[in-house]
């Protein structure tokens, strides 16, 4: 009976620990008629806690974690309204979080292209990591679907690029969710400025 009783408290103690809608995975969106621009903010959200919360090397709050624009998995080089939207509400979740964010736009080490935001998949990850005295780097892509967007986050540590932690959602793809994406046409991609 004691042994069952410690187990108990275990349990509960440790589930206690992280955030009740903590979860690796998003759940599908329900049926009815739910627009992106509803499910954005809350998916980023639980994206940024299940990549602290599960990340395999324990994050220091007063070292900085660098957060870059996500960008389309078929044009690296680029990014969209959508990627930057996206990056900005990831790097105010881990502020919130209490962790150290770097905001990139306001340094001079790493170049900002304009209108394409804070771009980190590249070799020169460590470089620019380091440059920011980063401890990590949240960066990632999405995929353009024909109703869905596919998004794919990971928390790369600064030094080596290797996953600390990676998690994924999906969003239903609405006019309002369009409007924020580049456009592809016969000629390569049309970025939305």
């Amino acid at each position: 009976m004691y042994k069952f009783a410690v187990s108990a408290f275990l349990s509960l103690g440790i589930s206690a620990c992280a955030p009740e809608y903590f979860n690796v995975y998003s759940e599908p969106a329900p049926e009815h008629s739910v627009t992106s621009s509803d499910k954005l903010l809350p998916e980023v959200y639980n994206a940024a806690d299940t990549l602290v919360y599960s990340s395999n090397q324990p994050l220091d709050r007063n070292a900085s974690v660098l957060v870059a624009s996500i960008v389309n998995v078929d044009a690296l080089e680029t990014s969209s309204t959508f990627g930057r939207t996206v990056g900005e509400q990831l790097s105010g979740r881990i502020a919130q979080l209490g962790y150290a964010v770097s905001e990139v736009k306001m340094r001079d080490s790493l170049a900002v292209r304009p209108a394409q935001g804070e771009l980190m998949l590249s070799r020169d990850l460590a470089f620019l990591a380091g440059r920011q005295d980063a401890q990590a780097v949240l960066t990632g892509t999405y995929s353009v679907g024909v109703d869905t967007v596919y998004v794919n986050l990971k928390l790369l540590r600064a030094g080596d690029g290797r996953i600390l932690s990676a998690t994924d959602f999906k969003l239903p793809l609405d006019p309002d969710l369009d409007a924020m994406l580049p456009k592809q046409t016969e000629g390569g991609w049309v970025l939305v400025q």
